[in-house]
């Protein structure tokens, strides 16, 4: 937001307390006076943009009018600043929310094409906490965490921060983003139960802590979910219904603050959901105005717009197999299987998704998904 006028000011104030859609129409007001008279800045049509797709998430009325209002504001922020990444992530939340895939491939395909890989892929999604000693021995291991012993000694050092500053949201989630690594890893080598379950409670406790210290923190909502989901992800129909409300919550507040958070992971997480949640979880996200078609068109574009991560494709493969469309989803996986895992040294996760992908190729092949 722009600084040294009243009336930015008015809106950096409303903006921090706008949880739920508080404050919202007051928002938008004043950002359309600021827009006559700020013509020439980004920011306004940036926060204008969010506002009206906030908007569109927080109130039933007019929902199509309010994302067709901050798809414009966001097309003319792309028009003035042609690869900024809060422009095309407001873009994007716009058109898959609220536009077919015909429409937003014709309008915008080639745009999109055109800006990828986005300028802020690739790196941590967390900052950094340099303030505690541990860190600079945390960091170097953190970055190495491929090599499993050394993702441990991390989760080791990142647990003794958050346990030593319980009251640093940002202290827990590092450890709950730890823990789900390793869990994950356990999870592609088949050693979910055993294993993997036990650093995704992990994570999921840490994360907790985070939610309880600051409940709209994306990060803390973002870690929560994946480790939750992970948890469950292979139990019976009837668990899974049981956490679907404890799932839906920081999945959607995820959806509507961030959904460009962590390479769009949230449509990641919903996809995923869906496709081991079924019917159950199909319906619940129905009921909070997020369909299938919503999730494949957003991961067609995010992997587009993140070509590096190949999690991306392998869930789009996953949902479109659930739909039915096998052939599609083994062209998808057959793709993914051919790159190589190093590409990007930033996203050692690739060998999870990697081992993943050969599961669900496989299982395709034999007819069990």
């Amino acid at each position: 937001m722009l600084a040294n006028d009243p009336e930015w000011n008015k809106v950096k104030t409303l903006w921090r307390n706008h949880a739920g859609g508080k404050n919202l129409d007051e928002i938008i007001v004043i950002l359309t006076n600021l827009k006559s008279k700020y013509p020439d800045k980004i920011e306004v049509y940036l926060c204008l943009a969010k506002a009206y797709n906030l908007h569109a998430w927080y109130f039933g009325k007019d929902k199509r009018g309010y994302f067709e209002k901050g798809e414009m504001c966001a097309v003319q922020a792309c028009k003035m600043q042609t690869a900024n990444p809060y422009a095309i992530r407001a873009l994007v939340e716009a058109l898959v929310f609220n536009r077919d895939r015909n429409y937003i491939f014709s309008h915008y395909g080639e745009y999109l094409k055109s800006v990828a890989p986005m300028q802020e892929a690739y790196g941590e999604v967390l900052p950094e906490m340099a303030q505690y000693p541990e860190w600079n021995a945390f960091l170097p291991l953190w970055q190495a965490r491929i090599d499993m012993e050394k993702a441990k000694a991390a989760a080791a050092l990142a647990e003794k921060m958050a346990q030593a500053h319980p009251q640093d949201a940002l202290a827990q989630v590092w450890a709950a983003r730890v823990y789900y690594y390793i869990g994950e890893v356990n999870t592609s080598l088949k050693e979910h139960d055993k294993k993997a379950i036990p650093n995704y409670e992990k994570g999921i406790a840490y994360a907790g802590k985070a939610l309880k210290l600051d409940p709209q923190y994306v990060p803390a909502n973002h870690w929560y979910v994946l480790n939750l989901a992970r948890s469950i992800q292979f139990t019976s129909l009837m668990n899974k219904a049981r956490y679907l409300m404890d799932l839906l919550h920081p999945a959607l507040l995820c959806a509507r603050e961030d959904v460009g958070y962590f390479y769009f992971n949230i449509l990641d997480i919903v996809g995923t959901m869906i496709t081991y949640g079924g019917w159950v979880t199909e319906k619940g996200m129905k009921m909070v105005g997020i369909s299938v078609d919503m999730i494949t068109n957003g991961l067609e574009l995010a992997e587009m717009l993140h070509p590096d991560y190949d999690y991306l494709p392998y869930c789009h493969a996953d949902v479109l197999a659930y739909k039915g469309k096998k052939k599609e989803a083994m062209a998808i996986l057959e793709r993914v299987l051919a790159r190589n895992p190093d590409i990007n040294n930033l996203i050692p996760e690739n060998h999870n998704y990697q081992r993943e992908a050969r599961m669900l190729y496989a299982a395709i092949q034999q007819g069990k998904r």
